[in-house]
């Protein structure tokens, strides 16, 4: 009985994350309901939570993609790292977003993204 309450306990984990991921990346939804969603997500762990933000963060709202990458760096998951790098080094994106990408970063705290870091000071 114990195994068929950790299946149903993890089935249950993956609709709520896939519900709030679907939330967060729905545009047509209110700004509030997503960003309802982005924090919900910021509080979970595993690959689902953190795949939404990164996909939050190339959203077309600025305001949106900045607290999602803002979220991956209170997460301080390193499978995050090539996704705000991305960001950081994409010049088309508006530039509160590449800071924030930029101050994931720096919470995620490995050394070897200095390099990164400094580059995009120049």
């Amino acid at each position: 009985m114990g195994s068929l309450d950790a299946a149903t306990t993890t089935e249950s984990g993956s609709n709520i994350e896939q519900f709030l991921g679907d939330r967060l990346l729905d545009r047509t939804l209110p700004i509030s309901e997503r960003f309802r969603a982005l924090f919900s997500l910021r509080n979970l762990k595993g690959s689902a939570p953190r795949n939404a933000l990164i996909h939050a963060i190339r959203d077309s709202s600025n305001l949106l993609a900045h607290e999602a990458a803002f979220a991956l760096g209170q997460m301080q998951d390193y499978e995050a790292i090539p996704a705000l790098a991305a960001v950081l080094n994409d010049l088309s994106l508006h530039p509160i977003v590449r800071h924030e990408a930029a101050e994931a970063l720096g919470a995620i705290g490995l050394e070897s993204s200095v390099p990164l870091l400094k580059n995009s000071l120049l």
